[in-house]
């Protein structure tokens, strides 16, 4: 797995996928208090839902990439396995053993 220049690091995208979820879920609420029209407030709440839902599928997806990596470390079986966050290369640690 050659790590480019661009690439993230596992335990970060996770740490921003869950700061992203929970920041769109804090402003919604806000945005719900503000927003006065129940129309504002229902297509606020589902825009910033799918956002929520989006990066926590992601983050998921992320996970699961990285558990099929250390899975391969530890059979000794290295091949390319390319995780990707939102289209973003990943670059994932092989756990030392």
């Amino acid at each position: 797995m050659g790590a480019n220049s661009g690439s993230l690091d596992v335990e970060l995208v996770k740490n921003m996928a869950m700061g992203v979820g929970i920041g769109s879920i804090v402003l919604g609420l806000v945005l719900v208090t503000i927003v006065r029209s129940i129309v504002g407030k229902v297509i606020s709440g589902v825009i910033l839902l799918a956002i929520s839902i989006a990066v926590f599928s992601q983050r998921a997806s992320i996970t699961d990439c990285a558990n099929k990596v250390k899975e391969q470390a530890t059979s000794g079986q290295i091949s390319t396995i390319q995780c990707r966050f939102f289209g973003q290369d990943v670059k994932v640690d092989i756990p030392n053993l």
